[in-house]
């Protein structure tokens, strides 16, 4: 279970990244696993829809990593709330930002 505690630490001593639509923050967990939280607020997306639909998105692209990074706490916070017909760009972003922190994981 990821906790406040973990979740807060991580926001603040943890790496960050900032793309268009996502901010990555990044920390080491001594684990042997991955653990993912993320973030949308009201302010960014008003809609309880977007809000779900980029959690979602996030979700998907997490689990559908092949490999996971290991022994990393992320933290995903949405900056802008793409609309629904450019999607696309926002998921491309949100698995490109996956993928560097798990070639980083595996490299060092």
């Amino acid at each position: 279970m990821y906790r406040r505690e973990q979740f807060t630490a991580t926001l603040a001593a943890g790496d960050a990244r900032a793309r268009r639509h996502f901010r990555l923050y990044v920390r080491r967990n001594g684990l042997s696993e991955a653990r993912i939280g993320i973030i949308a607020s009201r302010r960014v997306a008003p809609r309880a829809v977007d809000r779900n639909r980029m959690k979602r998105m996030v979700r998907e692209a997490f689990r559908a990593m092949a490999p996971r990074p290991a022994g990393v706490d992320l933290v995903v916070e949405l900056r802008r709330c793409p609309g629904r017909q450019s999607g696309g760009t926002a998921r491309a972003e949100i698995v490109r930002l996956l993928e560097e922190i798990a070639a980083e994981t595996r490299g060092g």
